[in-house]
């Protein structure tokens, strides 16, 4: 099975940050955790600031609607952390999607998972699983952010249950996630760059995980480019942002250029 982190066709090790954002040229695409905010050590404490949610409310006017959310969350989390504040959200890496009031979800068999977690519970019954467990209804992730040693057993344990129940494996920054169907960032993508507001426009991905990859690469693919957000790595980005504060003055200088 295809893990997130693998190695990926024509990578590089961006330095430079990408050039302005053209309100009128782009349609953005952002990932959330690490991106947008920090990472917490539980994933329930993340929270959106009143200033970063009204940034991403005025760039969604201001380019017409072309600006998405693309995440690991389910669409649930994404609006409770942002209030809203985007209509595009592609959730649970792009098992769901939505569109305003419109919300579509993949149409993979769900059993698998639900298979999978008996046996999640069954290992924490057994306190053999040292992990903070989310259940993404597609997807089981395991968070170890406040254990970052038990990341080699996770994946064992993880690549086990999955080889037993034909689910897909993902890492990202500690955590390890169960996942039904093979949709990915990358498909949130290329689904949304293939109607308005998005179609025509240039694609402009910004991510922080591993995760993000295949939204870098269809960027890639339709003349756009990836924004890798933290330190500096392999990636299939071709820019670099150092951290959430560093991406909220990017995403504002439009408007700070404009200011009587």
């Amino acid at each position: 099975m295809r893990a997130a982190h693998q190695t990926l066709p024509q990578v590089t090790m961006p330095t430079a940050p990408p050039p302005p954002l053209d309100l009128q040229r782009h349609a953005l695409f952002l990932d959330l955790d690490g991106t947008l905010v920090e990472i917490e050590e539980r994933p329930h404490a993340v929270t959106a600031s009143q200033r970063l949610r009204d940034l991403l409310h005025r760039l969604q006017r201001e380019m017409d609607g072309a600006v998405a959310l693309i995440t690991g969350r389910t669409l649930g989390e994404a609006d409770r952390i942002l209030h809203g504040a985007l209509d595009c959200v592609a959730g649970v890496h792009g098992f769901e999607m939505q569109r305003g009031a419109l919300i579509e979800r993949g149409t993979a068999e769900l059993a698998p998972i639900a298979a999978a977690g008996h046996d999640i519970r069954a290992l924490l019954q057994a306190n053999t699983l040292p992990a903070l467990v989310e259940n993404k209804r597609a997807s089981l992730a395991l968070h170890y952010r406040h254990l970052p040693e038990a990341g080699p057993q996770l994946l064992a344990i993880a690549n086990e249950i999955a080889a037993r129940h034909g689910l897909r494996v993902m890492q990202g920054k500690m955590v390890v996630e169960l996942i039904v169907g093979a949709r990915t960032k990358g498909d949130a993508v290329t689904a949304f760059m293939s109607s308005p507001p998005f179609a025509g426009r240039q694609p402009v991905t910004l991510g922080d995980d591993f995760t993000d990859e295949d939204a870098f690469l269809a960027a890639n693919a339709l003349s756009g480019f990836g924004v890798l957000v933290g330190a500096a790595r392999q990636t299939a980005a071709r820019y670099l942002l150092s951290g959430p504060s560093v991406v909220h003055d990017w995403l504002a200088a439009p408007f700070a250029a404009t200011a009587p």
